[in-house]
């Protein structure tokens, strides 16, 4: 196992940063100190490019599995020890993607809700559609 520990709150810091979209609002100078700024088809563009590096690191994710679970070739000490090594490494690999995977993750969140996409704007639509059906 990996002596490093991820912090409790790793990606929280994606939650303070403000996301504006410059061409919805007319003037607009930006956002405040340490948000981002894009156009909607930039924002656009870095989504998808986020969406497709993540699943790119899934794949690897799965891919690098049994790194973690090399079994020696005999019961000699020495490739024990090489193994366990080898081992702890294929942890720490796995570890860091899938550490990337969730700050990726929650990038394409972020940038979800800044764009209004996906659970926000279905949500809105069936509460619309429902309040029009008691009408």
């Amino acid at each position: 196992m990996s002596t490093w520990q991820q912090p409790t709150d790793a990606g929280q810091w994606l939650d303070a940063v403000p996301w504006v979209i410059t061409d919805s609002q007319l003037g607009a100078a930006g956002p405040p100190a340490g948000g981002f700024a894009m156009s909607r088809s930039e924002m656009i563009t870095v989504l998808t490019e986020a969406k497709q590096l993540r699943l790119l690191v899934d794949k690897q994710i799965m891919a690098t599995q049994p790194l973690s679970r090399i079994t020696p070739p005999g019961r000699d000490p020495a490739s024990e020890r090489y193994v366990a090594a080898a081992n702890l490494t294929g942890v720490s690999y796995l570890d860091h993607l899938r550490l990337q995977s969730k700050y990726l993750g929650d990038l394409v969140g972020k940038l979800d809700k800044a764009l209004g996409n996906v659970e926000e704007t279905d949500a809105n639509s069936a509460a619309a559609a429902r309040k029009a059906g008691e009408h």
